[in-house]
């Protein structure tokens, strides 16, 4: 995929061309006078915009006098459903905090050959990010729709990338494990790809050289997911962030799955997580998510066009199952029971 300056994705014989409206172009009033824009992409469909509706009401609640531009890129599929109904509330709880919201929509179906492991195809549509923003976006900050933001993010937005093209947080200790498939060094950086504060000028130099899909599918045999892509293609270029920035469900157990250098981190960034990161099955939506911080998500979907949404339940238990539970939770709660997956604030 290549990018021009018309907004016209290249993707071998086919093209999408992308609407002024829909790079960005022509409707971000705020571009024009000398108030700094914090452009922010994720990637969603219609599935998942109630979700998306709580991640970026927690940003704007949290971030009152900043100006945002928002890039939410999607499959052409989702995008004609969105302009008619859920796209319509999301651009409008944007524009009640004075932000903008333009839509990306990208060919899916150009690369439904890629590996997907068990995840899907729609994980490496953030890998469109130098190709449809537009031109003047040189820095972006991108985040997963799973996630609260829950405090000031201009410290992460503004981190100095130096040479590196991307900042985000290592992934699990399991990450080790996939290094020698994808020809990474043990000291070679692989990361959590929720959170990511993007040089867009130095990935399109990359792009340029390079094209990040074409690379994908010289390594397609080693790969699993787009986070193997990212650490491979940007290998040497990454930057860590410290845990906070990302704090994942993982982070709260009793007994975290983090690297040991990062435990001297965790206590504060357990108690004053700058992103929360539902990066589990269970997520708060669920009404038997036990995420101690579930309840954040809850505050900030009373506050969007999806308030009255229902809270189904993600484990389908017998009531002796239900109760076996409760009975663990409440006995991990009170420091009775050991269970290294019971999730804590501190």
């Amino acid at each position: 995929a290549t990018a021009t300056g018309t907004g016209t994705i290249a993707m071998g014989r086919r093209k999408l061309s992308l609407t002024a409206e829909q790079r960005g172009e022509g409707e971000d009033v705020m571009t024009t006078n000398k108030e700094k824009t914090y452009n922010v992409v994720c990637v969603s469909d219609a599935n998942y915009m109630q979700h998306t509706a709580v991640m970026l009401c927690s940003l704007f609640e949290i971030n009152p006098t900043k100006t945002f531009h928002v890039f939410l890129i999607t499959d052409n599929p989702s995008y004609a459903h969105l302009v008619e109904d859920a796209g319509r509330k999301l651009k409008e709880l944007c524009f009640q905090h004075g932000a903008t919201l333009s839509f990306c929509p990208c060919p899916l179906e150009n690369i439904k050959d890629l590996p997907v492991g068990q995840w899907s195809t729609f994980m490496y549509l953030k890998l469109f990010i130098p190709t449809v923003l537009p031109d003047r976006v040189t820095r972006c900050l991108f985040l997963d729709v799973d996630l609260v933001i829950n405090d000031d993010i201009a410290a992460l937005y503004d981190t100095e990338l130096g040479e590196s093209v991307l900042a985000a947080c290592e992934d699990l200790p399991e990450c080790m494990a996939f290094k020698p498939r994808l020809g990474l060094k043990p000291e070679d950086v692989y990361v959590n790809s929720g959170v990511m504060v993007c040089d867009v000028e130095k990935w399109r130099a990359m792009q340029a050289r390079e094209n990040i899909f074409d690379f994908t599918r010289s390594i397609a045999a080693n790969i699993r997911n787009e986070q193997d892509v990212i650490a491979t293609y940007f290998r040497g270029r990454i930057k860590l962030l410290p845990i906070k920035w990302n704090m994942v469900t993982f982070y709260f157990m009793q007994q975290p799955k983090i690297f040991d250098k990062y435990l001297p981190q965790l206590p504060e960034a357990r108690r004053h997580p700058a992103i929360v990161h539902f990066a589990a099955p269970i997520k708060p939506w669920y009404s038997d998510c036990q995420h101690p911080y579930r309840h954040l998500y809850r505050k900030y979907l009373r506050k969007t066009p999806w308030r009255g949404a229902k809270f189904e339940r993600y484990e389908q238990l017998t009531p002796r199952q239900r109760f076996n539970k409760l009975v663990k939770l409440f006995l991990s709660s009170v420091g009775l029971r050991k269970d290294p997956l019971y999730l804590v604030k501190k």
